[in-house]
């Protein structure tokens, strides 16, 4: 009975913390993941004690497990295969200058710096792979809040954004494949886990768009209380396990669901009835990330440094990346900053490299990855406010699938 209550006082610890970093996030226009994050370091074991060390299986790490599956859920569900199919030549030329440039700086930074030691290569894999996220929940938030989410920079930001995070969840796949085992990396391993990785979104998607309907509608047509809800956490939650099963991380599996979903032609239900769920569990990943970080060593001047060196040089790939849209018309210093936010998607990196491959990522890795995320999450939406503060606030646009638990 006591471990029981222990348990309820750590998670009501764990809310608490996490709705007042949020809050006061808000109050100060940033995203309310910088203040979940910055909440877990200083209750975590590291910082104040508050919370013991997360142990696999155990109920902190379990319900952040199920906060990022809803989470990759989500940002699934934003991604609407028609708009995927039909994006033109722009956006894709921005994702793929917008995967390649972060990553092969984030892969040579590694190099110049000297960092990583034995596991040099390994790590240099890892952090290319972590620079090529991109938010597109929270660029896409602050183009909402100035009514600018129909113009042409702000629909090539997104469309590139999604196929950021695709390539950028399967990259992570990959790494985490190869590096799962202690760091033996072999051309066959390659092939064999992105092929895999690719196979299973495929199928799962090809499938999906024609079942998801049925199952959905079958959700609905069942009188009992909740079902609709309790079914749509089911499907998340399956996927994932199916994605673990066939040897891929479960959030590979939640997004390809989150995707398969949005086809039901129900996704305005799906994220309505999800929300609350979300608004309980996705915070707690944050905290758990944030309080598997040692403190002392994200505050250490080195860290700070380094972790600047790395954030100029995720802003400057993911700035790169408007060299796709040259000549189309477009104000590209906006689409270039408009990709640079790593937010949530970053930190699924960083809770990878904590739990999964926690023998060959240091703590000093995490904690500049986490470096580079808060400073490109907090920086491009200050520059993006600042170029975007001319469009008339009195013709806003919107588009539902931005105001989510997320980035409010």
């Amino acid at each position: 009975m006591e471990t029981i209550i222990e348990n309820f006082l750590e998670i009501s610890v764990i809310l608490v913390a996490a709705k007042v970093g949020a809050e006061i996030m808000r109050r100060i226009h940033q995203p309310a993941v910088i203040g979940e994050l910055f909440a877990g370091v200083i209750i975590g074991y590291y910082g104040l004690g508050l919370l013991p060390h997360a142990q696999p299986g155990d109920v902190f790490s379990t319900l952040a497990e199920i906060g990022v599956v809803l989470l990759l859920f989500e940002v699934g569900l934003e991604t609407k295969l028609d708009e995927f199919i039909q994006l033109g030549s722009t956006s894709i030329f921005v994702a793929l200058i917008g995967v390649i440039a972060p990553f092969a700086f984030g892969f040579g930074a590694i190099y110049a710096l000297n960092l990583g030691n034995e596991y040099q290569f390994e790590v240099a894999l890892f952090v290319g792979a972590a620079m090529t996220a991109t938010s597109v929940g929270i660029t896409a938030r602050v183009f909402g809040d100035l009514g600018a989410l129909k113009s042409k920079e702000a629909k090539t930001i997104i469309g590139a954004a999604v196929v950021d995070d695709i390539l950028g969840l399967l990259i992570l796949t990959v790494v985490a494949g190869l590096l799962g085992s202690g760091g033996a990396l072999s051309g066959i391993d390659l092939l064999f886990i992105s092929g895999k990785a690719i196979g299973f979104l495929l199928v799962v998607v090809l499938l999906g768009r024609k079942l998801s309907p049925k199952i959905f509608n079958a959700f609905v047509k069942i009188p009992s209380a909740g079902t609709f809800v309790t079914g749509s956490f089911i499907f998340a939650t399956l996927l994932g396990a199916a994605a673990h099963f066939v040897g891929l991380h479960p959030i590979v599996g939640a997004f390809a669901g989150g995707v398969v979903a949005g086809e039901s032609g129900m996704t305005h239900r799906i994220r309505e009835e999800l929300k609350p769920l979300n608004y309980l569990l996705v915070p707690i990943f944050f905290v758990y990330i944030g309080s598997e970080v040692n403190i002392k060593v994200l505050a250490s001047l080195d860290i700070f440094l380094y972790g600047a060196v790395v954030s100029l040089l995720a802003f400057v790939g993911k700035y790169l990346s408007a060299l796709g849209a040259l000549g189309k018309g477009m104000n590209t210093s906006i689409i270039g900053i408009g990709m640079v936010p790593r937010g949530e998607v970053g930190l699924i990196f960083v809770a990878v490299a904590a739990t999964t491959l926690s023998s060959v990522i240091s703590e000093e890795i995490i904690s500049i990855i986490i470096w580079m995320v808060i400073n490109t999450t907090v920086i491009a939406p200050i520059l993006l406010n600042r170029i975007l503060k001319k469009v008339p606030l009195d013709q806003r646009d919107n588009d539902e699938r931005f105001n989510s638990p997320v980035v409010e």
